[in-house]
């Protein structure tokens, strides 16, 4: 086993383009990825189809009282536009004296603004009841409780769910085209024929795997370290330490991928029939399984279903829970023993085909 891991090693160090390649990909997708994502204060697009602009901007002096919370005027066709492009996931149109919001994709600061704006609203309500009833007099508002809380600076990088979602299943994705890519060698010497001298060499079998594998997954492992490393060091950005939970639930997503690496390499016949696989099975993959936008947004059931037998789905789902929700490793049995099972049966149908090919 040890001599086939540095042997692998030795080989990628003498051709070390794809990882290089993938993990800088990485590094450049999680830095400026995570970097726009680190404001914390929320801002909310707002327009009308029945007030005029000067009324429309009383109304936004009005909701931006609360610095956390940036108002800003607009009109319908830029906020149907940025909606459709998934460059934001709502907006809020005002009328005289009601409110409503257009929303294209679930947002957990929904609700914030909604408590917000109802607060502004029924506040503006009662003055004008009050105003009413009482024409000659004018009406002051004054604070007599002040309540001061402590909020996170705008540098702090705490990530919502989506935003979390999203760098996580990026990070996943180009992980995923690392270890299948290196899985090349493989094919290329089922091809050269070397691969059954290798088979009746002294070592065992079992060796032999477990050297390649080992190779494989540490590989995975070490570009999605790298990944949180940046994250969490040079961005800032607020993983939590729930360490426990992230650590098992990315081991069991890179046994999974390499698992699934050795099925496919089993499967083509040629490398260059894998070089033409890897981007189909891997981006195909990403998209079913959230990587590129959540599965919150999809309403195909055909799909969601396909999605259930993605492993980058389960795999993203259990380490947002773990960052975001902070749940123990006990609440993510489900998930890790998905991505475990899959990778079982990709394991094994993966090597009695690769050993059939040997013996024929």
């Amino acid at each position: 086993m040890g001599n086939v891991f540095i042997l692998q090693w030795k080989r990628l160090m003498k051709h070390p383009l794809v990882v290089v390649m993938f993990l800088g990909l990485t590094i450049l997708f999680v830095y400026f990825m995570g970097g726009s994502q680190g404001s914390s204060s929320i801002n909310v697009q707002v327009y009308s189809e029945s007030l005029t602009k000067e009324e429309l901007n009383i109304w936004i002096d009005r909701l931006n009282k609360d610095d956390s919370i940036i108002f800003e005027a607009t009109d319908y066709e830029t906020v149907e536009e940025e909606i459709r492009m998934n460059e934001i996931g709502y907006a809020m149109e005002i009328g005289a004296e009601t409110y409503q919001f257009l929303v294209g994709r679930e947002d957990e600061r929904l609700p914030v603004v909604d408590q917000h704006v109802n607060q502004i609203f029924r506040e503006q309500v009662r003055l004008e009841t009050v105003r009413a009833d009482f024409p000659d007099s004018e009406i002051e508002v004054r604070e007599f409780l002040t309540v001061e809380g402590m909020t996170q600076p705008e540098d702090s990088g705490t990530l919502n769910r989506y935003q979390l979602s999203i760098l996580t299943g990026m990070t996943f994705y180009f992980a995923m085209f690392t270890i299948l890519y290196l899985q090349i060698n493989v094919v290329e010497e089922k091809k050269k024929g070397t691969w059954n001298r290798l088979i009746f060499s002294p070592l065992s079998k079992t060796q032999i795997y477990l050297g390649l594998l080992s190779h494989y997954f540490l590989v995975g492992l070490v570009q999605i370290a790298i990944a949180f490393f940046i994250l969490t060091n040079l961005l800032d950005l607020d993983l939590g330490t729930n360490y426990v939970s992230m650590a098992a639930v990315t081991l069991a997503f890179i046994f999974t991928i390499v698992s699934l690496g050795m099925l496919i390499s089993a499967l083509v016949p040629s490398p260059q029939s894998l070089q033409v696989v890897i981007p189909i099975v891997a981006t195909s993959m990403a998209m079913l399984g959230g990587a590129f936008w959540p599965l919150d947004i999809v309403d195909n059931r055909f799909l969601l279903f396909i999605a259930e037998f993605i492993p980058i789905k389960h795999g993203l789902n259990g380490m947002v829970d773990a960052i975001y929700s902070g749940l123990p490793l006990s609440q993510l049995l489900q998930p890790i023993g998905i991505l475990l099972l899959m990778g079982i049966l990709f394991i094994g149908i993966g090597i009695n085909l690769m050993e059939r090919v040997s013996n024929v």
